[in-house]
């Protein structure tokens, strides 16, 4: 069966997203199984992640192959956590609060929100 671009891409990210589920990896041979494909068709969107590096691919015994996921980090824009010139108070807070009655918050907000007014 050949497979579209898109196809290849679905089932690529629901192969990532099944691997990653598998805190001690998953044989390739059960991979395929377990997300009813055939092994090429596998065995191509391994690649396609092994080559993103969002997986590796270790060899075990004679012919088996354990798929592991790799966690990719998100970029956060830091833009989102500025308001003005001013950094969000809650980025490095280590107290337990209610966002609606922190006084680090209330403060951080009546500044920002009079600075101009000084």
């Amino acid at each position: 069966m050949v497979l579209s671009r898109e196809e290849i891409e679905e089932r690529t990210e629901a192969a990532y997203d099944f691997i990653c589920r598998q805190p001690d990896g998953i044989l390739q041979s059960e991979l395929w199984k377990a997300l009813d494909m055939d092994s090429r068709t596998c065995s191509r969107v391994i690649k396609e992640l092994e080559d993103a590096k969002r997986v590796t691919r270790e060899k075990v015994g004679g012919v088996s192959y354990l798929i592991r996921g790799v966690i990719v980090p998100k970029t956060i824009d830091p833009m989102l956590l500025m308001a003005g010139e001013s950094i969000v108070p809650c980025v490095a807070c280590t107290e337990e609060c209610n966002v609606s009655s922190c006084k680090l918050l209330e403060d951080w907000i009546y500044d920002l929100v009079f600075s101009d007014m000084k």
